[in-house]
């Protein structure tokens, strides 16, 4: 999350003139949306717990023998 973060403050801001306001609209309903799951203050452990499940789920079921996340 950190990294994101950095990443983002890192990003300068365009100064273009928008050119569709509905786009936009859309683009800024995303980007708050993101800002709030960077703003959620869960704890790294349960991320890291939710991203292990789901990286097991993933590759119970594989067609390949090779896992999806070595």
């Amino acid at each position: 999350m950190d990294t994101l973060r950095q990443f983002r403050q890192n990003i300068p801001s365009a100064t273009l003139p928008i050119v569709n306001a509905e786009q936009a609209q859309k683009n800024q309903a995303a980007i708050d949306l993101l800002n709030s799951w960077l703003d959620d203050n869960e704890d790294a452990a349960e991320h890291q717990q939710t991203w292990d499940f789901l990286k097991t789920a993933l590759d119970e079921d594989r067609l390949s023998d090779r896992p999806l996340f070595p």
